[in-house]
C-alpha cells in the first residue's frame, strides 16, 4: 500500500493545486506574501465551503483539493454519488473440509477368513460390485455345503411328491371305477394304465373275491330253493360272500384314506425341503454372496468352496484400507472405507458469543487461496462441546472437481443480518483527518472532508449516520487517501 500511495502522490505532484489559509496558488508570490504576513493573516482567504470547514479550518481557514478530472482519472480516484442500498454484516468463524459422513461407508467382511488376495488399493476410485478383495472362510464353506445338501434333500422331496401325486391321481380314478360295480371284464378294461403300486392288485383281488363269493352265494340259494342244495351249503357259501365283501370294503376304504395321507406327507416334506433351501440360501446372503452368486454354488468347483468375494457396495474413493494378504479379518473390525467425494461437509465451529446469532437455513461464503464457495447452514448442534465450548454447524458444499480436500482448515464468513441503508459508501472512502473521521467530497469549490457519523459496517461498506451529507452528494471513494495526503502535506509546509 506505502508503495501504491508513492507512485500515486508522484503522479499528482507536478499537478495538485491545493487551496487553504494562505490564499495562494503557489510559485513565488505566495511565497513573498507569506514571509511579508507576520501575523499569518489567514482568516481573509476562500470562504466556499465553510459549513463544511469550521473546526478545521479556525486558524487556515477551509482547505479545499482542486483537482482537474484529467488529474483524478491518472490518480486512480473514484468520485460516485452517496446512495443507500442493502448492508449486510457477517462474522468470520474458524471451520474444516470433512467427508460427507452420509455418503462414507465402511467395508466389513460378513465373515471371518484369511486374506488371499488384495485388488483394492488406496485412492482407487471403484463403482458398486468391484471386487476388493478374496478370502478363504471355513465358515462360508461350510454354509455352501449346506445349502447344497438342501438342494439335494429338495430333489427327492419333489419327486417323491410327484410319484405321490401320480398314485393319488390313479387310485382315485380307480375307487371311481370299482363304485360304478363293474364287471370283472369292465374293471380289467378301465383300470388297464392305473398305476398306483400295491394297492391296485390288493384292491382287483378283494374286488374278485367279492363278486366270486356273492356269484357262489347266489347259485346255492337258487339250488337251495330247488332241493337241491343242503341248507349249510347255503350258509357256507353266504359267509363266504359276507367275508369277501368286507375284506373288499376294507381295502377300499384303507387304501381310499391311505392314498390322501401319503399325498400330504409328500407335500409336507416338499415344503420342509424347500424351506432348507430358502434358509440356506439366506444364510448365504447374510453373509454377503449376491444373488448371481448363490446361483453359481451348485456348479462351482470343490476348490471355490471357501472362496469369499469381498465387493464394494457403493460406488466412491477409497479413503481407508486396513487389509493384506495373510491377515485374518472378520465382522467386527472395517477393512476398506469408501467415500463419495462429489460432496463434502464443511464443519463450522461456532463460539458461544455467537451461538444465538446463527441459525439453520443462514448464507455462509468460505475463500481458500482463489477459490471461493457458498453454502447455507443445513445443520447446527444442540450441545456445545465441552472440550472447545463451540457448537458445531455444517454446510454441504459441491465438490465435483474434487478440489475441496477433507481436512483443510478454512475461514467461513456467515452472514448475520442484512437491511437497508439511506447512505452507504465503500470502506475506502472513510479516513481520519485532523482527529476525526471523514470523507471527502466534491462541490464548486473542488475536494474538501467532511466529518461523518458511522454506523453499521462489514467488511466492503459502512453506512454514514445523520444528515451531514445529502444523499447524492459525490464522494470520493477510491483513492481518498491521496486527498488526506495532500492537505496534510500542505498544512505541513505552513507550519513555522
Amino acid at each position: 500500500m506505502d508503495i501504491q500511495r508513492f507512485l500515486l502522490l508522484a503522479i499528482l505532484a507536478p499537478s495538485l493545486v491545493v487551496m487553504n489559509g494562505c490564499g495562494g496558488n503557489g510559485g513565488d508570490a505566495g511565497n513573498a506574501q507569506h514571509q511579508e504576513d507576520d501575523g499569518h493573516g489567514h482568516e481573509e482567504a476562500g470562504g466556499g465551503h465553510g459549513a463544511h470547514g469550521d473546526e478545521g479550518g479556525d486558524e487556515h481557514g477551509e482547505e479545499v483539493v482542486k483537482l482537474t478530472d484529467e488529474q483524478l482519472r491518472r490518480a486512480g480516484v473514484v468520485i460516485e454519488p452517496l446512495g443507500g442500498g442493502e448492508i449486510a454484516t457477517h462474522i468470520m468463524l474458524p471451520a474444516e473440509v470433512g467427508l460427507n459422513q452420509d455418503t462414507v461407508l465402511h467395508v466389513t467382511p460378513r465373515v471371518p477368513g484369511i486374506v488371499t488376495t488384495v485388488k483394492g488399493y488406496l485412492g482407487h476410485t471403484v463403482e458398486a460390485g468391484d471386487l476388493l478383495a478374496i478370502l478363504e472362510s471355513p465358515e462360508l464353506g461350510e454354509a455352501k455345503i449346506t445349502y447344497l445338501q438342501m438342494i439335494q434333500a429338495k430333489m427327492i422331496a419333489d419327486a417323491e411328491l410327484t410319484r405321490q401325486t401320480t398314485i393319488s391321481e390313479n387310485t382315485a380314478k380307480l375307487l371311481d371305477v370299482l363304485r360304478e360295480d363293474p364287471s370283472p371284464d369292465e374293471l380289467r378294461e378301465k383300470a388297464e394304465g392305473l398305476r398306483i403300486g400295491v394297492n391296485k392288485g390288493r384292491l382287483l383281488s378283494a374286488y374278485a373275491q367279492m363278486k366270486a363269493g356273492a356269484a357262489n352265494y347266489a347259485r346255492e340259494k337258487e339250488l337251495n330253493s330247488k332241493g337241491l342244495s343242503t341248507q349249510s351249503d347255503l350258509l357256507a357259501a353266504q359267509e363266504m360272500f359276507n367275508s369277501a365283501q368286507a375284506e373288499y370294503m376294507a381295502a377300499f376304504e384303507d387304501i381310499d384314506f391311505s392314498f390322501r395321507i401319503k399325498l400330504q406327507e409328500a407335500q409336507q416334506s416338499a415344503m420342509i425341503a424347500a424351506s432348507g433351501v430358502d434358509n440356506a440360501e439366506r444364510r448365504l446372503h447374510l453373509l454377503g454372496l449376491t444373488q448371481e452368486q448363490v446361483e453359481r454354488v451348485a456348479n462351482e468347483p470343490d476348490t471355490d468352496v471357501a472362496r469369499y468375494e469381498l465387493t464394494a457396495p457403493v460406488g466412491g474413493r477409497i479413503v481407508a484400507k486396513h487389509i493384506t494378504p495373510g491377515e485374518k479379518v472378520g465382522p467386527d473390525i472395517p477393512v476398506y472405507t469408501i467415500a463419495d467425494l462429489s460432496t463434502v461437509w464443511l464443519n463450522i465451529s461456532i463460539y458461544s458469543q455467537y451461538a444465538g446469532m446463527i441459525e439453520e437455513g443462514q448464507q455462509v461464503t468460505v475463500h481458500i487461496g482463489d477459490r471461493t464457495a457458498w453454502g447455507v447452514v443445513d445443520y447446527i448442534s444442540a450441545i456445545v462441546s465441552e472440550a472447545s465450548r463451540t457448537v458445531a454447524a455444517r454446510v454441504i458444499l459441491e465438490n465435483s472437481d474434487g478440489l475441496w480436500k477433507p481436512g483443510v482448515f478454512v475461514t467461513v464468513q456467515v452472514e448475520t443480518d442484512k437491511s437497508h441503508a439511506k447512505r452507504i459508501v465503500p470502506i475506502d472512502a472513510i479516513q481520519t483527518f485532523e482527529g476525526s473521521t471523514v470523507v471527502f467530497v466534491q462541490d464548486a469549490d473542488g475536494i474538501e472532508p467532511v466529518k461523518v457519523t458511522l454506523g453499521r459496517r462489514n467488511d466492503v461498506s459502512v453506512e454514514l449516520l445523520g444528515d451531514e451529507v445529502a444523499i447524492g452528494t459525490p464522494i470520493v471513494v477510491a483513492n481518498s487517501f491521496l486527498m488526506k495526503a495532500e492537505l496534510g502535506k500542505s498544512s505541513a509546509g505552513h507550519d513555522h
